[in-house]
C-alpha cells in the first residue's frame, strides 16, 4: 500500500489500520460531506484542523493525490479528500471523530484561537458564523485504508 511520506499507517488499539501524520503519529481525518478535490477548511479552520501540506515536489502516489488550496498551499488528498489533523489529538486519542468542520465557532473555540494569535470578526459575528456553519455540514471521520 503506497502512501506519501507525510503519512504513516498504524495499528489502532482495536486492531484496525489508520492513518496517521509523520512523524507526529496524529491521527488523520477527512470530512464526510466536503466536496471532492477541494478543501472547504478556511484560515480560521486550519488552525484548529491543520492540513496535510504536501511539497511542490511531491508527486501522487496510489490513492493519494494533491489539491491545490485557495490560499495557494498545496493539501494531501486521500481519495480525492483533503486530509487534517486535529488539535487537541494526542498519537493515540483522536478526539476529533464527529465534530463538524465548523465547531470552532463557539465561544469556547473562540477563545482558543483568539490564545494563538488568529484574528476573527469581533465576538457578536460568532452568532452570524455559527449560522452559516449549519448550513455546512462536513463531519470528521478517521482516514482508514
Amino acid at each position: 500500500m503506497s502512501y506519501p511520506g507525510a503519512v504513516a499507517l498504524s495499528q489502532g488499539a482495536a486492531g484496525a489500520w489508520i492513518y496517521k501524520s509523520f512523524p507526529q503519529l496524529l491521527p488523520l481525518y477527512v470530512f464526510k460531506g466536503e466536496p471532492a478535490g477541494r478543501s472547504s477548511c478556511n484560515r480560521d479552520c486550519t488552525a484548529v484542523w491543520p492540513i496535510i501540506r504536501a511539497e511542490k515536489n511531491d508527486k501522487p502516489v496510489g490513492f493519494w493525490t494533491i489539491v491545490k488550496r485557495d490560499d495557494g498551499r498545496l493539501q494531501w488528498a486521500y481519495k480525492n479528500r483533503p486530509v487534517y489533523t486535529y488539535f487537541e489529538d494526542r498519537p493515540n486519542d483522536a478526539k476529533g471523530v464527529g465534530k463538524n468542520m465548523d465547531w470552532y465557532l463557539d465561544e469556547r473555540a473562540y477563545a482558543y484561537l483568539a490564545s494563538v494569535g488568529v484574528e476573527l470578526s469581533p465576538p457578536s459575528s460568532v452568532a452570524a458564523k455559527t449560522e452559516k456553519a449549519k448550513k455546512n455540514q462536513a463531519t470528521a471521520e478517521l482516514l482508514q485504508p
